[in-house]
Parts: C-alpha cells; sequence; structure tokens
C-alpha cells in the first residue's frame, strides 16, 4: 500500500444566516472576536451552526456595533471542522459524547464580502421586522489637486 500525505482541499463554505452571538474573547492578552450565526439548511428545514473567530476587521465592525447578534450576513471561509457531537469529561477523567442542538461546522478565514452585511432587527423589539444596515464613510482628506489642461493649437495636437 503507498503511503501519502492528504493535504487540505480547497473547501471554501458560503453561508447566509443570523448573527445568534458575537461577543469580543480577551485570551492570554489579546483578544478576539467569536462568532455563531445560524442557518437554515432548507425552507423550514434543520437549522446548522456555523462558528468561527476573528481578530480584526470583523472585530473592529462589532466594536462599532455594525457586526452584532440578530445581523443578517453572508460569509465565506474555510471549512475546518464539521460535528454533530460534543464531548466532556467528567471528574474521573470518563469522556462522554453528547449531541448538539444544531450540527455545527467551524470556519477559519472568515470574510464577510461587499454586500454581505444584511438587515439588522429593529431596537423596539418588534419581530420579523428588519432595517437595512446604515455605513457611512467618513473621509478628513480634501479633494485631490488637479492640474489645469494645457492649451494647445489645433498643429500640436495633430490636427
Amino acid at each position: 500500500m503507498t503511503e501519502y500525505t492528504n493535504y487540505a482541499q480547497f473547501n471554501v463554505l458560503s453561508v447566509t444566516g443570523r448573527i445568534s452571538s458575537a461577543r469580543v474573547v480577551q485570551y492570554d492578552g489579546s483578544e478576539f472576536l467569536s462568532v455563531n450565526v445560524i442557518t437554515t439548511l432548507t425552507k423550514d428545514g434543520q437549522e446548522m451552526d456555523v462558528v468561527f473567530t476573528n481578530g480584526n476587521g470583523l472585530l473592529a465592525l462589532h466594536k462599532k456595533g455594525y457586526f452584532g447578534s440578530g445581523r443578517q450576513v453572508t460569509l465565506t471561509g474555510h471549512i475546518t471542522e464539521v460535528s454533530q457531537y460534543y464531548t466532556k469529561a467528567d471528574e474521573n477523567g470518563v469522556v462522554e459524547a453528547f449531541p448538539r442542538k444544531r450540527p455545527q461546522v467551524k470556519m477559519n478565514a472568515v470574510q464577510v464580502l461587499d454586500g454581505g452585511l444584511g438587515p439588522t432587527p429593529k431596537k423596539d423589539g418588534a419581530a420579523n421586522q428588519v432595517v437595512p444596515a446604515k455605513i457611512t464613510f467618513k473621509t478628513d482628506s480634501p479633494a485631490p489637486a488637479v492640474d489645469k489642461t494645457p492649451v494647445m493649437t489645433a498643429e500640436e495636437a495633430g490636427f
């Protein structure tokens, strides 16, 4: 039998769902965002959890209030693990497996591409009502200086 190395494939998942939890976690002197997104696999069908962590752009969006619970998002990332059970060890070291409420997919290198930030729930608690995302960009730079177009004669222009 030939032995070979099993390299990671280019497994990418794109999924749309709602953020069920997004929280900032402090660990070993750094902080990152831990996110759980719930998506539905078929109409009125089974749900699935998509979990990931992020320490840069999405963390910054979360701190500004744009990446919180209830927001609809479309994510793209690399699948690292799929599980339907979690394990727990008791005080004697005996490990037991328990079924998850929903199957779970762990991802890394997660991105929210252009147009991937969807609506957020209204703040008044009204069920199933959403408002579109409103993100404004502020620039402190003045408009760039533009040189005047030189005046040319017909002969200079080659006519």
